[in-house]
């Protein structure tokens, strides 16, 4: 399982100097705190877990969101939003919120940032090549989480290792229209790749206008964990919907994909 914000803190590790080392050395020490409390949850019930899971994200979120870690304005330390110190907090709190999912304790699937296959094709440079090789290709977009299978593709003397993702998340701080129309874009074609994948936005806040509806995208649900009228990003983040999220991930590892003979006994066939 690849943690992305431990890996950001790691490499900030290396390179900070003078003051910013102190600080660094100050999110590791807070990292650790909120790291053993999230593991200390793994028995305990989901809806009970989830929920002190996102009392621990809160906690450490208000801790590394503090203005001095931030190098903006006049702050001469801190980090700017480009190095993602801050925006891989919410890409790794979803490792942690379904990582101890039981049907998913087999070490068959991944979980984590990775490249999730949308499609393969064949584009041989020429004729000469194409007698000897396929020219197999395959597409891959990142995604910030997924829980993804890995999988070998072989046809004649090629081989590719692709990842399929059966649960794929974008994350942002927050979401506007292009990056809206980015996922929406993304999310047709991881499922082309697979369509029994569940594909879900979690954003911090939606700074969308309401003249923009996505219910007709092939996204399943955009979460906007700080919801308010307005999207201030001062309101506090929503259990209840990360709660709901983790249910529907849940919900749809353990339910049966596809069962066409079963829908046609019941006379509807899609749905």
């Amino acid at each position: 399982m690849e943690l992305a914000h431990l890996n950001n803190i790691n490499t900030k590790l290396k390179k900070a100097k003078g003051k910013n080392r102190e600080y660094i050395n100050q999110i590791v020490e807070k990292y650790d705190q909120w790291i053993q409390k999230t593991n200390a949850l793994k028995n305990k019930p989901d809806d009970q877990a989830v929920k002190e899971k996102v009392d621990a994200l809160i906690e450490y979120k208000a801790f590394i969101d503090q203005p001095k870690f931030k190098k903006e304005k006049d702050n001469e330390y801190g980090w700017r939003s480009q190095s993602k110190l801050h925006s891989t907090v919410l890409e790794e709190f979803m490792c942690h919120l379904f990582k101890d999912l039981k049907i998913i304790q087999n070490n068959i699937f991944e979980l984590g940032p990775t490249k999730a296959y949308s499609n393969l094709f064949f584009a041989p440079k020429n004729i000469k090549i194409f007698e000897k090789k396929n020219g197999l290709m395959v597409n891959e977009k990142d995604q910030d989480f997924a829980i993804a299978k890995k999988i070998v593709i072989e046809i004649g003397n090629e081989k590719k290792i692709i990842n399929i993702p059966i649960v794929s998340i974008e994350n942002k701080t927050y979401l506007d229209k292009t990056m809206l129309e980015g996922s929406i874009a993304t999310a047709s074609k991881i499922k082309s790749g697979n369509p029994y994948c569940l594909f879900f936005v979690v954003c911090e806040t939606y700074e969308v206008s309401k003249e923009t509806d996505p219910v007709y995208s092939d996204i399943d649900e955009i979460y906007c964990l700080r919801k308010s009228a307005d999207s201030k990003r001062s309101a506090p983040i929503n259990s209840d919907l990360i709660l709901d999220l983790f249910n529907k991930v849940k919900n749809h590892l353990n339910s049966t994909w596809s069962d066409v003979e079963e829908k046609i006994e019941s006379g509807k066939i899609i749905g």
